[in-house]
């Protein structure tokens, strides 16, 4: 279920298309790679700006002061949100003069004897709460590209409240050829990691959105986190971030655990371990075929 339209699934290819040639000529840093793969300490993350309805920066210093705005703001006004696969709510909120909107899902099913895209699953579960391990694991291995959601209780449901993206480029926009191709790349790599890591089978056009500076926006992730021990596309994972693969290595699987463990199911959580260990085996194997800085960028 989009947040909101990002452009054609075209589109999208000719971008991925680019973003594979310009991989191969760009070798430099650009300032967005720094924006995006912060080395700051803990999990805190790099100063992110968000824009509220009027276009205007947010007065937020951190996810942190973000995410109490999304606790604790009032709404102001909602709206049902057409398209997808489970309805969801726009809402305005407001706190101490400031106003932003937001996206609440509440949607939580579960499905048994399903299949979906060739795969079958004795249990499906579609959750609100994968949102919120998506984004807290995002954030362990560096990966800030998951807006900032927290779990709230709105109209006696409960739900997850994600920060709204505004400034996001139009269709048009979308095919303009990204400014710095090398922090493109990177972005993209995270995208597919992060989404075998988490068995992410709904990434499509509309859960993919680019802002105005060329930052890659992963949202819906209500059907991630499945309960299989499998990598989901191996044959893509062909290259990841140094620094992203170092911290997805050097995580232990206690801290695995408790990064998630509020929002999966023990079977979940499980599988999660082992599709962490199939990945770091998967580019282990490559690295014995291949140079290590071949690999990891």
């Amino acid at each position: 279920m989009p947040q909101q339209e990002s452009g054609s699934p075209r589109t999208w290819g000719g971008l991925l298309f680019a973003a594979a040639l310009t991989a191969i000529v760009f070798a430099h840093p650009s300032p967005l790679d720094a924006a995006v793969h912060s080395q700051a300490a803990g999990v805190a993350g790099p100063v992110r700006t968000f824009v509220g309805p009027d276009g205007n920066p947010l007065p937020f210093e951190n996810d942190d002061e973000l995410m109490e705005f999304l606790r604790t703001a009032e709404v102001i006004d909602a709206s049902a949100i057409g398209g997808g696969i489970n309805s969801s709510q726009k809402m305005l909120l407001g706190k101490n003069g400031v106003r932003a909107h937001a996206i609440f899902r509440e949607v939580d099913e579960t499905k048994r004897d399903t299949s979906l895209a060739g795969r079958f699953y004795p249990v499906f579960r579609d959750s609100y709460l994968f949102e919120c391990a998506a984004y807290e694991l995002g954030k362990r291995l560096g990966i800030f590209n998951v807006p900032p959601v927290v779990l709230r209780r709105i109209n006696l449901r409960d739900g997850s409240l994600q920060i709204w993206i505004e400034d996001v480029r139009d269709e048009e926009e979308q095919g303009v050829k990204p400014p710095h191709s090398r922090a493109w790349v990177r972005q993209l790599r995270d995208m597919i990691l992060l989404d075998n890591l988490i068995f992410n089978i709904d990434r499509n056009a509309g859960n993919m959105l680019i802002t105005k500076d060329y930052t890659l926006v992963f949202i819906d992730h209500t059907r991630a986190f499945q309960e299989k021990s499998e990598v989901l596309n191996p044959e893509r994972l062909t290259h990841a971030n140094r620094d992203v693969w170092e911290k997805l290595r050097s995580l232990t699987e206690q801290e695995l655990r408790d990064a998630v463990r509020p929002f999966l199911t023990p079977g979940e959580l499980n599988a999660l371990v082992r599709r962490r260990q199939m990945i770091l085996d998967h580019f282990g194997k490559l690295m014995e075929t291949r140079a290590e800085d071949a690999v990891l960028q």
